[in-house]
């Protein structure tokens, strides 16, 4: 959908250049948060932690955010400092190849980055529902 919607890499960039700062935050925010979790003592974390089936999922999941947000962060300054004009100078008679390529870079950042907060919010709410007290 964002590729049918004609991005363009000017006006991305901004944003683009903000999203390292972002996921360096959540990535030590989100080893915080699970820092708190193993070390917690609330019934339902212990309720968790007892089956290790669902425990090993949480972990996992934590650890693909973190992973997520660092390749998001490196990515992002990829698509933020890195000159994609010297494609359009090697093909001279070719500069669709150009546009090609940018708008698909800008479509898989565009995905990555709602995959990213949408498992950020996701995972805040799972914290906040195991250290509630009960």
């Amino acid at each position: 959908m964002v590729f049918l919607s004609n991005p363009e890499l000017s006006k991305w960039k901004v944003f683009i250049k903000e999203i390292p700062n972002i996921g360096m935050c959540t990535f030590g925010f989100l080893l915080t948060f699970l820092g708190i979790i193993l070390q917690g003592g609330s019934k339902t974390i212990e309720w968790m932690k007892s089956r290790e089936i669902l425990f090993q999922r949480f972990i996992s999941f934590n650890k693909r955010i973190v992973i997520l947000s660092i390749v998001l962060s490196v990515y992002a300054y990829f698509l933020a400092y890195f000159n994609f004009e010297w494609i359009g100078e090697c093909f001279v008679n070719c500069t669709c190849l150009f546009e090609i390529i940018t708008k698909t870079l800008i479509s898989v950042f565009a995905l990555f980055s709602v995959w990213f907060l949408y498992d950020t919010m996701y995972f805040i709410k799972i914290f906040y529902l195991l250290i509630k007290k009960n």
